[in-house]
């Protein structure tokens, strides 16, 4: 009769096991604890095992959640707006004629048009809109600045109008990216 064992491998598979349970047991304690949202109940539930959280999140609506990302992509326009600006009125300093800058400057007070027009027609959460007819009346001014540096660029001085009405412009731009703060900060 042979003493050697008839099924050589049948000490691996305890092995694999124990490994298994091994990994599972390190992976799961290494994992971050679960989020939890905010509830609207009173309730409180007392655990000694857990760190307590340092941030809390909470759920905000998808309506609410879509007109923020209207806010960014409003001060998106507004800021590309006023770099187009600046690049139209720097090339008009580097020796650009009026042929050349008129174009560009039409092109931003239109883009700035087109700015409040979005904004005007924008579908306003609740929480927002004690702040908003103040956002239209600043998508406004951007548009009356626009012209203001078109009718710089066509007045007979030597561009002093025309610096002036793009300097207020940036002074422009900036009051409506701060009152997209403003609305933003409305934000439950």
């Amino acid at each position: 009769m042979s003493k050697e064992d008839p099924k050589p491998g049948r000490w691996i598979l305890p092995i694999v096991i124990g490994g298994l349970i091994g990994f599972t047991y390190v992976f799961v304690n290494a994992l971050p604890p679960a989020e939890i949202t905010a509830s609207t109940s009173t309730t409180t539930v007392a655990t000694t095992t857990t760190i307590p959280q340092t941030t809390t999140s909470t759920t905000l609506p998808v309506e609410t959640l879509a007109f923020l990302q209207e806010l960014d992509r409003f001060q998106k326009e507004a800021n590309d707006l006023q770099m187009d600006m600046d690049d139209v009125n720097n090339a008009r300093e580097d020796g650009g004629n009026f042929d050349q800058a008129l174009p560009g400057f039409i092109a931003v007070e239109e883009g700035a048009q087109d700015l409040a027009n979005e904004i005007a027609a924008s579908s306003v959460p609740d929480p927002f809109m004690p702040a908003w007819p103040d956002t239209i009346a600043a998508s406004q001014d951007l548009v009356n600045q626009a012209q203001a540096v078109i009718d710089g660029l066509r007045a007979p001085d030597d561009g002093t109008l025309r610096r002036a009405a793009v300097a207020e412009y940036a002074v422009t731009t900036r009051a409506f990216t701060d009152q997209l703060d403003v609305v933003r900060a409305l934000t439950p």
